[in-house]
């Protein structure tokens, strides 16, 4: 397993046809980089790592990737966030009475209605 590097995804559409090299067309919308859409990523990326070795023990993929249990617990927040936040946060958008600590120590909701009430 790779160490945690910076990693940013572009979302591409990619026109094919038989014969012919790909051609790649610029993407519909183009994302901002903002504290919380890298930790957004990140997150994202920890998750996918995490299931790519489920027989990994918690403590040694910490280890393995340079982040304490805590760090990892809060992050994977993240990924439990409403598509319509992630879109949010993703497009630039950072709410005032907003901030990373409360994602990372557990105090936002789990359900997406009570979510999207309490942040938006």
């Amino acid at each position: 397993m790779e160490l945690l590097s910076p990693e940013v995804f572009i979302p591409l559409k990619i026109n094919t046809r038989k014969g012919r090299r790909a051609n790649v067309v610029k993407p519909e919308e183009v994302y901002s980089v903002t504290p919380l859409s890298k930790l957004l990523t990140k997150a994202y990326i920890l998750q996918k790592r995490l299931l790519e070795n489920p027989r990994i023990s918690q403590k040694e993929f910490c280890e393995l990737n340079k982040i304490s249990p805590r760090y990892l617990r809060g992050i994977m927040q993240f990924n439990y966030f409403s598509p319509k936040i992630k879109k949010m946060i993703m497009n630039g958008w950072m709410p005032k009475n907003f901030s990373t600590q409360q994602i990372l120590t557990g105090k936002i909701p789990l359900l997406w209605s009570e979510q999207e009430k309490t942040i938006i």
